[in-house]
């Protein structure tokens, strides 16, 4: 498995990746999350994990400490890909910093494997929110 960041030739293989995973994320619109991706790659907070294709993608909030977008292809969960993102971005912030994602709330069947892998890495329960009209929670992960 290769991480890197994502580049401008990514961007449509990024689209494609997405098409198979969209399903998992509340309030999904593909021209939001091209915007995203395009302002990942101009200042570098935009990840990818490849193996024969794109198998993970994170986007990331400096400026917010937020990991805001994380996904893994269902062929290759649970083999390290998410923590290898999130190991990358952790890597852009200091030691001290908090950084947090939203995700779905305990006992939502949609967020099981989302918050098993968040918990997995060192995430831990914050505040609840809604989020799209949606029941989430927000998580955070200390930067040691």
């Amino acid at each position: 498995m290769i991480s890197r960041k994502i580049n401008k030739s990514d961007m449509n293989a990024c689209v494609a990746f997405v098409e198979v995973v969209k399903d998992d994320f509340a309030g999904y619109k593909e021209e939001e999350f091209q915007k995203a991706v395009q302002d990942g790659i101009a200042d570098g907070t935009a990840l990818l994990a490849e193996e024969n294709g794109i198998i993970g993608l994170l986007l990331f909030s400096r400026e917010k400490k937020e990991l805001e977008f994380l996904a893994v292809h269902p062929r290759a969960r649970r083999r390290g890909v998410a923590k290898r993102l999130i190991e990358m971005m952790a890597a852009n912030f200091q030691s001290g910093d908090v950084i947090s994602v939203v995700t779905f709330r305990e006992g939502d069947p949609k967020g099981i494997a989302a918050r098993a892998c968040y918990h997995a890495c060192g995430f831990q329960d914050d505040e609840l929110l809604e989020v799209f009209h949606y029941p989430c929670q927000k998580m955070v992960y200390s930067i040691s």
